[in-house]
């Protein structure tokens, strides 16, 4: 537990911390690229890790292409969101539920409005679809997305998957930004955190996360159908985890 409490102790002091900065980049919108922004939410996410002993080796960097893309990660831990900032090096906005605990908490939601992040619907069709409009015309206009595609962690509905069924719908932003797909698969990760509360236990791990060849079939044929795409990506990724525990 003792992980934990310095975790959420540095979150609650960081949170604080950054409220000058977060009200600078607020009201001086225009003299700030996202590049520096996305800096300051990334050095965070990384002494984060390190304070808890999480090291993560990253492999595949050199795959990720310099446009804008959509990374698709698997996500079978609460700290994942963490991992994902913290080694991704170009500025990133992730998907995320709308729910209370992102959207309402000031010092929360400042920082995700900061790195663009977009809430998504999942019980309202009309509203996903929203969701994933917004998404893609952020990548247009010069920001990479990142999305969980399981949609929940992965153990929640099987704790033997290595993957859950990816929601297909969400890959429909790619499509509509005529963007790349990056899958960034996070090994290891399951055991960093035990729970699904905002309270839990944080675990010092090795984590691997592997960014695979990127993968364009949706541009070159736009008729090939999202679940196909998905059960592709999905099975790619498998494999990855597989190598990784042999």
């Amino acid at each position: 537990m003792f992980n934990y409490i310095k975790f959420a102790i540095f979150q609650i002091i960081g949170f604080i911390l950054s409220i000058p900065k977060l009200m600078k980049y607020k009201f001086n919108e225009e003299k700030y690229s996202n590049g520096e922004k996305y800096k300051f939410v990334r050095n965070h996410t990384n002494r984060s890790l390190n304070l808890v002993n999480i090291k993560v080796n990253v492999i595949g960097k050199d795959k990720v292409p310099d446009e804008e893309v959509l990374f698709v990660a698997n996500h079978s831990s609460m700290l994942d969101s963490y991992i994902l900032a913290a080694n991704v090096t170009k500025p990133v906005g992730i998907v995320i539920a709308d729910v209370p605990t992102w959207r309402h908490i000031p010092l929360v939601s400042g920082w995700l409005k900061l790195m663009k992040c977009v809430y998504i619907n999942r019980e309202n069709n009309r509203e996903g679809i929203k969701s994933i409009i917004k998404a893609s015309e952020i990548i247009k206009e010069g920001q990479s997305m990142a999305i969980f595609p399981e949609g929940d962690l992965t153990w929640v509905k099987d704790p033997n998957s290595l993957i859950g069924d990816f929601k297909p719908g969400s890959l429909k932003i790619a499509y509509k930004a005529n963007c790349p797909i990056v899958p960034m698969v996070i090994k290891n990760s399951r055991s960093t955190y035990e729970g699904y509360q905002p309270i839990g236990k944080i675990s010092s791990q090795n984590v691997e996360v592997e960014f695979l060849d990127p993968i364009y079939d949706h541009i070159e044929n736009s008729k090939i159908k999202t679940v196909e795409l998905a059960n592709s990506i999905k099975e790619k990724m498998i494999k990855s985890i597989k190598d990784f525990h042999n």
